[in-house]
C-alpha cells in the first residue's frame, strides 16, 4: 500500500549548541543496513548543510558550523531542525516544546528536501522496518520503495514540496509570506482537492521530481 505518513525526528537549536544530535528511534538494524551506509553530512535543494549522525541505533540531523539558525518561535517553544521522511526526505525548521515532548509544530514552507548527485548522499532508515532506503533519483532523494510511495500519481504533498523546493527557506518561513501564498493558490489550481493524498499535476515553476 502506498504510504502515507511521513516519519519525524527534530535535533533543536539552543543558543550556546554547535551540534546537537536527534534523539533516534531503537533499533538493530538487522536489515543489514547500518550507520556505515550514510553519510555524515546532507545538504537541502537550497545548499543548507546539516550533520547526519549515526550510531547502531539510527540516525538524526546535527547541527553544523555553518548551519543557519533556525526559525524563531513564539513563547517558550524552543527552535530547531526535524526531519520528515516519506517519497521524498526533508528537513524542516520546527518549534519544540521546551517540556520535551516529541510533538513540534512546522509549515510545509518550512520544509525542503535533500539534494544530491549521488545515491551515497541520501540517508538510509535502518532502524526502523520496513528499512527506508532513499536514492538519487533526478537530484533528489527519493524513497526507492515505490510501491509504499509511488511516482504516479504526483500527491499534494509531494507537489507541495517539489513547489517550495524552488524557492529560498527565508521566503516560505509564514504562513502568509507572498511565496506561500503563490505556492498553495498553484496548487488549490492543479489538484483534486486540498487533502495531502489529493492528486495534482505539478504547477509551473516548481522543482522538477
Amino acid at each position: 500500500m502506498p504510504g502515507t505518513t511521513e516519519k519525524v525526528s527534530v535535533a533543536l537549536s539552543f543558543a550556546a549548541a554547535i551540534a546537537l544530535v536527534a534523539s533516534a528511534t531503537p533499533g538493530c538494524g538487522a536489515s543489514g543496513y547500518g550507520p556505515a551506509d550514510n553519510p555524515t553530512a546532507v545538504s537541502d535543494v537550497t545548499g543548507v548543510e546539516f550533520g547526519w549522525s549515526c550510531r547502531a541505533s539510527g540516525c538524526g540531523l546535527a547541527l553544523l558550523p555553518t548551519t543557519p539558525a533556525p526559525d524563531p518561535c513564539t513563547g517558550d517553544d524552543v527552535p530547531g531542525y526535524g526531519w520528515a521522511a516519506g517519497r521524498f526526505f526533508s528537513v524542516c525548521s520546527v518549534c519544540a516544546p521546551r517540556s520535551g515532548s516529541f510533538v513540534y509544530s512546522t509549515q510545509p514552507g518550512q520544509c525542503r528536501v535533500l539534494a544530491c548527485a549521488t545515491s551515497a548522499d541520501c540517508p538510509i532508515m535502518f532502524e526502523d522496518s520496513p528499512v527506508d532506503v532513499y536514492a538519487c533519483a533526478d537530484g533528489l532523494c527519493q524513497n526507492s520503495d515505490q510501491q509504499r510511495w509511488p511516482r504516479d500519481p504526483l500527491q499534494r504533498i509531494d507537489a507541495e514540496a517539489l513547489c517550495f523546493a524552488a524557492h529560498p527557506r527565508a521566503d516560505t518561513n509564514t504562513l502568509a509570506a507572498p511565496a506561500t501564498l503563490q505556492v498553495e493558490a498553484a496548487l488549490d489550481a492543479s489538484c483534486a482537492g486540498p487533502a495531502f493524498d489529493d492528486t495534482c499535476s505539478l504547477p509551473d515553476g516548481c522543482r522538477a521530481p
